[in-house]
């Protein structure tokens, strides 16, 4: 989802994505990133990323709310972008698709160090279009009270009074645009460990405008591409 806490349509774009996720437990997940300068300001919580700005740069679709499911293309190779009210069609067709790997993952914090020791196992089923594909890790927060315009077309997320912004991307472990897979044919078992230290804030800019990273809150979720970007 590219969104912005200045954008009043966004939690309806925020509502219609959280109902396909509860719709589709385990099989939906979403990314909410926000990218400054684009209705999204660096008030606290200061929600925006730089490597949060390369995608939101490479996706970025006429206005916002907007969303890109699964990187999908159309029939000309370009990237599809719409808004969230109108993408279950699209998220329909992929979930209909069949996949050439598997995914298994396992996060392992140590709350004194802050190291989160990650480890990703991709089994292939079939051979990728690719030869080469790409394995991105992010880290998402839930739980990060701030204002947001519009906060009241979304009241499922409004608490004593305060917007509560969930999934929201943090940071990224991986580069930007994923790390190199090359064993992309079937019967291919590729498995990679990161130690990645959480940070104890992200998005200070001064005047105490960045957001704890509250370990209790923070997620990771994996996903390989078969493209290096959009």
């Amino acid at each position: 989802e590219l969104t912005g806490r200045e954008c009043q349509y966004c939690p309806l774009g925020q509502k219609a994505v959280n109902q396909m996720m509860a719709t589709n437990p385990g099989r939906v997940f979403s990314v909410n990133i926000h990218r400054l300068g684009f209705m999204s300001t660096t008030a606290a919580p200061n929600l925006n990323t730089t490597k949060g700005a390369s995608l939101f740069n490479a996706f970025i679709a006429d206005g916002i709310p907007a969303v890109v499911i699964n990187r999908m293309e159309d029939e000309k190779g370009a990237l599809i972008k719409t808004y969230p009210n109108y993408c279950s069609s699209y998220v329909d067709a992929q979930m209909k698709e069949v996949a050439e790997v598997n995914m298994g993952g396992q996060v392992v914090v140590n709350p004194v160090t802050r190291i989160a020791t990650i480890t990703v196992e991709a089994y292939y089923t079939g051979d990728s279009k690719s030869a080469t594909n790409y394995l991105t890790i992010m880290m998402l927060q839930d739980s990060i009270f701030g204002s947001q315009s519009g906060a009241t077309s979304n009241p499922a997320q409004i608490i004593n009074g305060e917007y509560c912004h969930m999934h929201t991307l943090r940071d990224i472990v991986t580069d930007t645009w994923g790390d190199k897979i090359e064993q992309t044919t079937a019967g291919s078992l590729v498995t990679k460990t990161y130690a990645y230290e959480i940070p104890e804030v992200i998005g200070e800019t001064g005047g105490n405008n960045g957001v704890e990273v509250n370990l209790e809150n923070i997620h990771f979720l994996a996903f390989i591409t078969e493209k290096k970007n959009g």
